[in-house]
Order: structure tokens, then C-alpha cells, then sequence
């Protein structure tokens, strides 16, 4: 398996924020919003917590939850690097735990004059050679990477970024790289939104509506919210990078986990759905959130469902079977050419999470065209 067929199977990721903007509990963009000076703002320095044993927990609840990659922000758009130790230990609890390791790094970086300058100043150069050493450094110090996630970045060509991802693929050969750049790499990145790419890509989403902690955000999002965005991502061949943003110990709060937890008792029952699959398996001729793995397709019941019948079109395949994923509990069918009509599906209560129907074909999927649209015009998500 190559790295980009990795980086699909991991499917689902913790994204994790945490630098000094955590000390001041008012999300990541403090700095900017509040205008701090430097002076004013790396005065918590010796606050801050950046001990290993931080991102060990980090990384050791990534992997409890299901959670199959993790990326840490090394530093924000602050420009401050968390520390040697914490980055190490991050990358090695990676490694023990069989998560991949993504590192996040903000090229902007607002505590630099230099930088604040813009590209036209006299020392934009020195900024742009402090960046790549950075860079080279991350992708030296701390063994092999698997992805280096960007952001805040400058035009690619005013601080030569395709010249320096040369060097960074010469010190990491199987590292894929972010499109967040402003260049055409391997991994195409949306934020706060699951507009699918073509190629390798992943969606971005806070757990509440903060990337950095914020004691004042408690919007959170349900288990149903993110299953459902999880699924759709899966659907349309992406993967989901779920945020947490650790507070000033250094801790993940109880209404993270508690979300992350009840998503992973689905996963425990519904993870065939999610790991190891293609997108839309019908060409989205069924109009369903669907995946495959082989001769077996799994559609996820879209909230119009209640139960006990429904009917779900475009489906070219003789099917053998079908049963709800997460007991194994057989559902009765009738099939009419390419219209199926399931009978006996148990109602759905409130509060239930999304549910899976598994479906054994005989043979690789494939769709039948929807006569009510013009002929492979059209593709509804």
C-alpha cells in the first residue's frame, strides 16, 4: 500500500490545537484579534505546559476513539513553536500506537517583522530562509512524517515553496503534503464544510466552534452530527479530521471525550462502513450516502427514514442479502430492476444514531441511471 492509500484508509483523525493561545482560553486568533503586542503575548511563556507526557494522552485517546492519524500544531500563526519534547513525544506516541503522524505548521506568523513587512519589504528573504529552515528541522528532528498540514501561507512562489518541498521529499520520501500551500500537492484540505475534491483529500471540524481552547464555547456538536459528516465524508473519498482543543493543563475536556466516546461505540459497530472503503460505489445514481468494500455496499439511513419501509433506486446489482451493520439483524426486500423496497426496518427513536444497512451484491457495484435526468450530466451528492 503506497502512502496516499494510506492516508485514505485512516479515514478519521484528531486534529489537535494547543500553543500559548490555550493559556488565554479565547481560541487561537487571541493574538490578532485582541492586537497584543509580542511583549504582551509570549508574557506566558512560563506558563505554558509542553511536557511528553501531555501528547501521550493525546495520542493514546486518538487511538481509543478510533482515530487512525492525529495532527499536531507545531506552531500557529502566533509563529510560536510548542517545544522539542512535546513534537518528539507526539511523533513517538504516533509510532506505539499505529496512528499516522501529521504535523501542522502555520508559515504566516504574526510575532515576526519580517513577516508583517509583507513580500516587498527589505527583509522578506530573511523570512523566507528562517521558514525553511523551520521546515527542514521539522521534517529532520523527529523521524519519518506522514503529512505535513499547512496553513497561513503567503503566495507559494514569494516564499518558494516548491523549491523547498524539493529538499522536504529528499529528508521525507514518503511524506504527502498539504494543497492548504497554495500549490497543487497530495492532499487537498476544506474547512468547516464537506465539499468534496477530487483526488486525496480530508474536511476539517471543530468539535464546538473553536480550533484553540475556549472556555467561553460550549456549542457543541452532537455524536449524531459528526457520524453523519464522518459518513458523508466517506461517501463523497474523504476523510474527516475531528478537533480538540486541550486547555491550559494541557487535559482534553470531558465534552470532547464524552462526544469522541459515544462516536466510537458506534464505530465498534459500524466501522466496516468506514475503514478500508470506496466512495459512492452506485456513481451516485442511488442519491444515498454509500461505500464499498468488494461485492458488499453499506448505505446509511438518511434522516427521511422512520421505518418500516423504504424504497432506494439505481442500484444495478442482483442483491443477496441485507442486513442493519450494527447487529446483523436481516431486512427484508423485494427487487424490481433497479428498484428496491425494504420492508421490516425497525423504527428509528429519537436520539438514535445513524444506521447502516449492509448489502452482499453479486458482484462490484454499479448504478443505473435516473431516467428523470439527462444522461451523465448531473451528479447529486
Amino acid at each position: 500500500m503506497n502512502a496516499k492509500e494510506r492516508f485514505h484508509d485512516f479515514a478519521y483523525g484528531m486534529f489537535i490545537h494547543y500553543g500559548l493561545y490555550t493559556l488565554y482560553a479565547r481560541g487561537e486568533w487571541v493574538m490578532s484579534k485582541e492586537r497584543m503586542t509580542n511583549e504582551e503575548y509570549f508574557n506566558v511563556i512560563p506558563q505554558f505546559k509542553n511536557h511528553g507526557a501531555l501528547a501521550e494522552e493525546w495520542v493514546g485517546t486518538a487511538a481509543r476513539m478510533g482515530m487512525r492519524y492525529a495532527v499536531l500544531t507545531t506552531r500557529h500563526h502566533d509563529g510560536y513553536f510548542i517545544g522539542d519534547e512535546l513534537v518528539r513525544s507526539f511523533c513517538d506516541s504516533c509510532r506505539k500506537h499505529g496512528l499516522g503522524i501529521g504535523l501542522y505548521y502555520s508559515v504566516g506568523d504574526w510575532s515576526d517583522l519580517d513577516f508583517r513587512g509583507g513580500v516587498n519589504a527589505p527583509n522578506w528573504s530573511r523570512f523566507v530562509e528562517k521558514t525553511h529552515r523551520q521546515l527542514k528541522a521539522l521534517m529532520t528532528d523527529y523521524g519519518p512524517v506522514d503529512y505535513l498540514f499547512y496553513d497561513g501561507c503567503p503566495p507559494p512562489q514569494s516564499w518558494k515553496a516548491a523549491e523547498l518541498h524539493r529538499e522536504l521529499r529528499h529528508l521525507q520520501p514518503g511524506l504527502l503534503i498539504s494543497s492548504r500551500c497554495g500549490l497543487e500537492e497530495d492532499v487537498a484540505s476544506s474547512e468547516q464544510h464537506s465539499g468534496a475534491h477530487a483526488g486525496l483529500w480530508e474536511s476539517c471540524y471543530t468539535l464546538n466552534d473553536s480550533w484553540g481552547y475556549n472556555r467561553y464555547d460550549h456549542h457543541w456538536k452532537t455524536p449524531e452530527k459528526i457520524i453523519e459528516l464522518l459518513m458523508t465524508l466517506r461517501h463523497n473519498g474523504g476523510n474527516l479530521l475531528l478537533n480538540v482543543g486541550p486547555d491550559p493543563s494541557g487535559r482534553i475536556g470531558e465534552p470532547e471525550i464524552d462526544i469522541l466516546d459515544r462516536v466510537k461505540s458506534w464505530l465498534d459497530r459500524n466501522g466496516e462502513a468506514v475503514y478500508k472503503v470506496i466512495p459512492h460505489p452506485f456513481n451516485y445514481k442511488d442519491q444515498e450516502i454509500s461505500v464499498a468494500n468488494g461485492n458488499t455496499a453499506y448505505i446509511q439511513l438518511q434522516a427521511d427514514y422512520r421505518g418500516p419501509e423504504r424504497m432506494i433506486c439505481g442500484i444495478g446489482n442482483r442483491i443477496r442479502e441485507i442486513t442493519l451493520l450494527s447487529n446483523g439483524e436481516k431486512i427484508g426486500f423485494v427487487q424490481d430492476a433497479d428498484k428496491l423496497i425494504l420492508n421490516g426496518l425497525p423504527f428509528k427513536k429519537e436520539g438514535d444514531f445513524p444506521r447502516v444497512l449492509k448489502l452482499e451484491l453479486d458482484g462490484v457495484p454499479f448504478g443505473i441511471h435516473n431516467p428523470m435526468w439527462p444522461a451523465d450530466q448531473f451528479r447529486v451528492c
